[in-house]
């Protein structure tokens, strides 16, 4: 019994230790992961904003390009045979 208990006494600190070392190793691992998917979602806002920013852009031209049509119906509506082109 005694040799029993000497070896459980003697065996726990080495487990315990064992055990902080796997923790340790994957709160890394977890730490890391985390740091990998923080990057991805960086990168995708980063290209949505630059896709966002051209649309606003193209639908600026879009928009100018429609004022400018309807201007011109307009004035050839009014007999501006010149707008009507």
């Amino acid at each position: 019994m005694r040799l029993i208990l000497a070896l459980l006494l003697t065996a726990t600190p080495a487990i315990a230790q064992d055990e902080d070392a796997a923790h340790r190793a994957d709160r890394e691992r977890t730490q890391e992961l985390n740091r990998r998917a923080a990057a991805v979602v960086e990168r995708r806002n980063d290209s949505n904003a630059q896709g966002s920013a051209a649309y606003r852009a193209a639908h600026a031209r879009y928009e100018r390009d429609m004022a400018e049509w309807r201007r011109r119906v307009a004035a050839c509506d009014r007999g501006d045979w010149s707008a009507c082109e």
